[in-house]
């Protein structure tokens, strides 16, 4: 695979992953409502807002790693596979939680980000 080519994926990856962390982060007053009107503990109303926005801040460093690695020539895979393992992590426990659609999205730019990594170590190894 050209670079190019692997440079324009993993800039796909990382806007995918930026685009869930908007949409994540837009529902927080959302979230934070329904939590406080519910019948929880006061700890976890004061504590829910921290932890909600905990993993947008995850998937915009994430989006930032596929966009250093899509810049990257020979070590790009040091950050691809890993990012690859984490997002799907984080696909794997958007399904446990009931989420589908945004499993299904985050598990796109994590196959991207695998198959660049594996094309990538394939062509050096030619």
């Amino acid at each position: 695979m050209r670079d190019s080519v692997s440079k324009y994926l993993c800039i796909t990856g990382s806007i995918l992953l930026l685009v869930m962390a908007i949409f994540h982060g837009r529902v927080i007053n959302y979230v934070n409502i329904l939590v406080q009107e519910s019948d929880v503990s006061d700890l976890i109303k004061r504590i829910f807002p921290v932890l909600f926005i905990l993993p947008t801040i995850q998937l915009i460093g994430f989006a930032i790693f596929g966009i250093v690695a899509s810049f990257m020539k020979h070590q790009a895979n040091r950050i691809l596979v890993p990012l690859a393992s984490l997002v799907l992590i984080d696909a794997f426990l958007g399904f446990y939680l009931g989420a589908v659609v945004p499993g299904i999205i985050l598990m796109i730019p994590s196959v991207i980000f695998g198959v660049v990594a594996y094309v990538r170590r394939s062509s050096r190894a030619l």
